[in-house]
């Protein structure tokens, strides 16, 4: 195929130098604050995220925000001078058209000594379309774009710009003219019109193995296969290389495109001379590439436009539409690559045009940058991060090609530097700041997002240090806290405002169990930023100590007995109130609804008809006559509040000869929508009682006291099929929550459902435990202790019920 040949340049010593220099500058620019000018609209700056990410390579995350329009904005700076860095272009699936995910690029192509750490997606590509063949256009570009030398498309003039690198890592922009001549044997000359476009009047257009099966071309086209006599690595820019012709010319169109070598395909005078050719005669080819007059060798090229800032200067082509973006740039000394996205279309950033992407990325440090697809192609991807930006389909999109930041330093896990994923802290007084870090390699590759077993420190001034890693801010002023980590070591610049007007709790109220201490959480907002404030700083009291008591001291209240009580606590002139409701669990299992009233339940139905519903127990005993229907389900409804703070929601339930799929339970969180939580059981046998188990931190945040109480709303049983007029109840035997923090008390004789009671619903345990139903009988069965259990049993746990035993 047609491939460049890359020049080895190991100057690794000589730009390793240069590379602290050029890191310097990375950081001055880097987590800038204060304001930008967009095209007159003046942004305040938040840097949300500012990191290194790899050897040389820093990743930014911005807010910018002027009254109500808001842009989120990621960017990655690449110092090109790092001797262990490169830019390569990738083309999805090495193939002229298909589409994959920048993250599915950067994973497919990474490797040892090629790790594909950062990029974005690239130019603009075909949507639709199919080939003479069947063979899909979709995802094919629509201007020039080479990857690590592989031509995937090559035309001149369409009206895109490209973004190029050469065989040195020198980036450049601008409309490359791509061309050449082919010199037959008898000295015979045509131009050579590009690689894998359409063919182009009185000219050689080709087509390489990249491509499809075959050239797509109509009758009327001259078309001739021909092969590198010395190789495919024999191709170079502006170099004479060698063909043999292998088959004889033909007209009818749609050549087969070889696996090797390449075809030739010319219209009028291209066609008459690859209709002079025959089998084994030899061609010299010599292709070129210029930008600006200037022959160039073009190793990695990305297409787009407009070209939205031209050395140093902002083009405004008047289009102002708003929208997702991706820019390609780099530096004024071109040894800095800059790529940028910009988010859209959604409710926290608003898009932005192309002239208002060329002055972002003058912000970030470029000096000329290229708008490439946008929308919701737009993706910012780091290995070691994941997606940074939040694409506006909701997900990554399949995109024809894309351009990354490439390490070609050996892999080493050993974590040789630190740093703090905040780049900067401002914090209340009495706030507090648990800090997480990165660990890198010692060729600056980010190995570590979560890095464990750093200690801290900081001067008394600025506060001090809890429970080993938790800054907590009880002094004044600014300074520096400082990391440690096996001889490694970090710092981060720290201001604490001395402001407690802020302070407030943040909860309205929570639910205590008497098993759990509750840490009062406390906020103030400080600069737009709301942090947290270690509730030490109060000094607490609890309205009602016979409901809750609190720590003075540490703001730590723990429920004693039922009922409601406030905690108050106060700091200077601040004083917040938390309504603490304690409701203390009776057993490790409850029913939700004792006893149920089934007149209170909502009972719907397809699959079945004729239901008849009753109370058994703590449950309900559900008969229906089969009938058919596409999607058979039975569904429970009846909003029902939970006591406390459960762990578990469980169902009992018997399907008799019923048979379901699955069950969905719908809870709802305090103030949240219900979510649905949908439970699969391994088998459902006829006849067979089982337990389906939802913990509550399946489907929220347990550790966030704001979400209780909790609500089952529903219960969704998905149906296989019936036969229609058959009979089938199901017994739904128990609604409990569990509460981990209760033991489970030794059962009373007879309690063989362990529910905490004695009643009918362990006689119909009983029962099914004799026929065989449940689980095998235990000890506890054998009521008349007779070593066996059979109905006799069933007597005597009907005796103790009624008294009598």
């Amino acid at each position: 195929m047609l491939k460049t040949m890359k020049l080895n340049t190991n100057m690794k010593l000589k730009r390793l130098i240069s590379t602290c220099v050029a890191a310097c500058g990375l950081v001055l620019a880097a987590g800038a604050t204060g304001t930008v000018d967009v095209l007159g609209t003046v942004y305040s700056v938040d840097t949300l995220f500012y990191s290194y990410v790899g050897p040389g390579t820093t990743q930014t995350s911005l807010m910018l925000t002027s009254g109500t329009k808001q842009l989120r904005v990621f960017y990655t700076n690449i110092d090109l001078t790092n001797p262990y860095v490169s830019i390569k272009a990738v083309s999805a699936k090495d193939k002229f058209a298909g589409s994959e995910t920048v993250s599915q690029m950067a994973q497919r192509k990474d490797a040892p000594g090629a790790r594909y750490y950062i990029g974005v997606n690239g130019d603009f590509w075909h949507t639709s379309g199919t080939t003479k063949r069947g063979e899909s256009w979709v995802g094919a570009p629509i201007s020039s774009c080479i990857a690590e030398g592989t031509i995937y498309r090559a035309q001149s003039n369409d009206g895109e710009y490209q973004y190029t690198l050469d065989s040195q890592q020198q980036p450049s922009i601008g409309n490359v003219q791509f061309g050449g001549t082919l010199t037959s044997s008898m000295g015979s000359k045509i131009a050579i019109s590009g690689v894998n476009r359409d063919a182009v009047n009185d000219a050689v257009t080709l087509y390489n193995p990249t491509y499809f099966a075959g050239t797509n071309t109509g009758s009327g086209c001259a078309e001739v296969q021909v092969k590198y006599v010395d190789g495919d690595s024999s191709f170079g820019w502006g170099k004479d290389c060698r063909l043999v012709v292998v088959n004889s010319p033909s007209t009818a169109g749609d050549m087969d495109v070889p696996s090797q070598g390449l075809v030739l395909t010319g219209l009028g005078a291209g066609a008459t001379f690859i209709s002079s050719l025959h089998q084994g005669d030899t061609l010299t080819m010599n292709m070129t590439a210029s930008l600006n007059g200037l022959k160039i060798d073009p190793q990695q090229v990305i297409s787009g436009q407009p070209w939205v800032l031209r050395d140093g200067k902002i083009y405004n082509n008047g289009d102002g539409a708003v929208h997702p973006r991706t820019v390609l740039g780099y530096s004024q000394d071109g040894k800095t690559a800059i790529f940028m996205v910009v988010d859209g279309r959604s409710m926290i950033s608003d898009g932005i045009t192309t002239a208002g992407l060329g002055a972002l990325m003058l912000y970030a440090g470029a000096y000329n940058a290229l708008n490439v697809d946008g929308g919701g192609s737009s993706c910012l991807y780091s290995s070691a991060l994941g997606v940074r930006n939040v694409p506006s389909d909701g997900r990554e999109r399949a995109d024809a090609n894309g351009i990354f930041a490439v390490s070609s330093a050996p892999d080493d896990s050993v974590v040789s530097q630190i740093r703090f994923v905040d780049w900067a802290l401002n914090i209340p007084k009495y706030g507090t700041y648990t800090p997480k870090f990165m660990g890198y390699n010692q060729y600056g590759m980010l190995v570590d997002t979560d890095l464990k077993g750093v200690t801290i420190s900081c001067p008394e001034t600025l506060g001090v240090i809890k429970d080993g890693n938790t800054f907590f801010a009880q002094g004044a002023g600014s300074g520096l806290l400082t990391a440690s980590y096996k001889g490694h070591t970090a710092t981060l610049t720290v201001n604490v405002i001395p402001s407690s007007d802020g302070i407030h709790i943040v909860n309205d109220s929570v639910i205590n169990d008497t098993y759990h201490p509750y840490k009062v959480e406390l906020q103030s907002t400080v600069l737009d930023k709301t942090m947290a404030i270690d509730p030490a700083a109060l000094s607490w009291t609890s309205s009602d100590e016979r409901v809750v008591t609190v720590g003075h001291d540490t703001g730590v209240l723990q429920g004693v007995a039922d009922g409601t009580a406030w905690v108050i606590g106060k700091v200077g002139d601040v004083v917040d109130s938390l309504k603490v409701i304690v409701e203390k669990p009776l057993a490790h299992v409850m029913a939700i609804d004792p006893n149920p009233d089934v007149t209170t339940w909502k009972f719907t139905q397809s699959g079945g008809k004729n239901a008849t519903q009753q109370a058994n127990g703590d449950g309900i005993t559900y008969s229906y006559t089969g009938a058919s229907s596409r999607a058979p389900k039975i569904v429970l409804t009846k909003a029902l509040r939970l006591w406390s703070l459960p762990d578990t929601v469980r169902l009992r339930i018997n399907p008799g000869e019923a048979s379901f799929k699955n069950v969905v339970f719908g809870l709802r969180a305090n103030g949240q929508n219900v979510a649905y939580h949908t439970v699969t059981p391994d088998s459902v046998t006829a006849g067979k009682e089982m337990v389906l188990d939802v913990p509550t931190s399946a489907w929220t945040d347990a550790t966030n006291m704001a979400n209780f109480p909790v609500t089952l709303n529903s219960i969704q049983l998905n149906m296989n099929a019936s036969t229609t007029g058959k009979q089938y109840t199901i017994e739904f035997l128990g609604f409990e929550t569990v509460y981990s923090a209760v033991p489970a008390a030794p059962a009373a004789k007879g309690d063989l459902n362990a529910d905490g009671r004695v009643n009918m619903t362990d006689v119909t345990t009983l029962i099914n435990m004799i026929l065989g139903n449940t689980a095998p009988a235990a000890a506890a069965a054998d009521l008349n202790a007779d070593g066996r259990v059979n109905v006799t049993d069933v007597t005597a746990l009907i005796a103790i019920i009624l008294g009598t035993e």
